[in-house]
Order: structure tokens, then sequence, then C-alpha cells
């Protein structure tokens, strides 16, 4: 998807726009969340996945809990393309996480995988509303390419009252900005947008919006002016089902 950079502040808020979420005033804003226990080995969770720009349902997704960690498999997700008339990127299937629940590797369709040195922290535990975050992390491609410097930047958010198939759930938002250190000569690197909504009473994330993108720095010019932009999936995740050592929860 290609827009002008003109145009690309509306729709940056739409990232972080919430359909079935509510503001829970309820909760102290100050309340600090702890990092929860774990899910035991042989754990499941299912969650559906959708497009989120027009609500068309997209692949369902397992995340699978073992001894060192999960998995969370069968992902469908495009990263925006090099440019107007290249290839399209790596479609990423899996992703690796440590027992923290940090992120270890990502798995791609086509074979090839990038590791993060350390983990990519997906929730900064604890969790206290208003706290900003940041971390600087190395990404290490199975090619041998060389390494990249990657940069993930966020804030906790508010508690909301979020719905999905698997329930009502009081969640804690939290937003990251991944930037990916993959830049070129004619583009600007990815920046990968990600919002969790995370609930304490099941301890995991119960919905998730996330979306890339770049700019073509070759583009610019024209009526509109600026450079284009490629817009890359947008996905919205929700939980649909949980299942501890094989018995639903």
């Amino acid at each position: 998807m290609q827009i002008r950079r003109s145009s690309f502040a509306a729709l940056a808020v739409l990232v972080l726009a919430c359909a079935g979420c509510a503001t829970d005033a309820s909760t102290p804003a100050g309340e600090a969340v702890a990092a929860p226990a774990g899910m035991p080995a042989g754990s499941e969770l299912t969650y559906a996945t959708f497009n989120a720009y027009n609500d068309e349902p997209r692949a369902t997704v397992r995340q699978v809990y073992g001894s060192a960690g999960s998995r969370i498999e069968g992902m469908d997700y495009q990263i925006p393309a090099e440019n107007a008339f290249g290839p399209s990127r790596p479609i990423f299937v899996n992703r690796v996480l440590d027992v923290r629940g940090d992120l270890v590797r990502l798995e791609r369709a086509d074979g090839t995988s990038v590791a993060f040195e350390p983990p990519m922290r997906m929730l900064p535990f604890p969790l206290r509303p208003g706290e900003r975050f940041r971390q600087v992390l190395v990404a290490r491609e199975s090619d041998g390419s060389p390494p990249r410097r990657v940069i993930v930047s966020g804030y906790v958010g508010g508690w909301e009252t979020v719905k999905v198939p698997a329930g009502e759930f009081r969640a804690l938002r939290v937003v990251r900005d991944s930037f990916l250190g993959d830049q070129r000569f004619y583009r600007t690197e990815t920046t990968r947008k990600e919002v969790d909504w995370y609930a304490p009473s099941i301890g995991v994330v119960v919905r998730s919006v996330e979306d890339s993108f770049n700019e073509d720095l070759m583009s610019g010019g024209g009526e509109a002016g600026g450079t284009l932009v490629f817009q890359g999936d947008r996905l919205r995740w929700e939980l649909q089902s949980v299942s501890r050592k094989g018995r639903p929860g």
C-alpha cells in the first residue's frame, strides 16, 4: 500500500484506534502490574487475526508453551516491499519467545530468520501506566548479512476494558515503535508499530494491533509533495481461547 507522507499522519493515528475497547477509569493510574508466573508447559493460546483495514479474517495463530519459552505459529504478516517495482519482502510466520515472553527470533516463510541480541522486550514488566521505556539491540540475519542496530521505544498507556472472543478483560495498553535499522540508499528504515492489551487476570495479551511502514526516498515531488510511504499489513489479533496443560482455562 502506498500513500503520500502528507496523508500518513492521519493514518498513523488509526493504528492506535481500539474498536471493542473502553477506558476503565476505576483503576488508579499509578498501579503497577508485576510479571506473571508464566504459563505451564503444554499450555496453548489461540488468536484470530484480521486485516485491520477491512476486518477480513486472516490466519488463526497458536502460541504454544514449552519449558524454555513459547512459539507463536501460523502468522501471516507482510512487511513493506523494498520499492514500488521490487519483490515483496518475506512473510513472518513464527515468533520464538523466551520464558520472560521476550522476542528471541522471527522466522520467515522462506526459511530465513532474524535473531535479536538481547531478546526484544515485548512487555516491560513491571507495567506502570505512564511509564516510558527504550531498548537498543542487535538483529542478526540467518544469511550472514551485517548485523543491524534496532531501537525499541514505547510507553505504557492506561487501563481499558477489552472485548474479544475469549471474553471481556480489564487490560493495560502497551505501545511500541521498533526502528529496524534496515535502511537503504533509496528508502528509510522500517518502523514497526505495535499496540498490545495485556490482561493481568489471565497473564497474557488479549488483543494486539501491528503495522509497519517505510518511506521511498527516490520518490517525492508531484502535486501532493513529500515522499511515498510504503505501508505494510495492518493486523489485529484477538484472543479466542486459553488452554492450560491441554485443558480449557
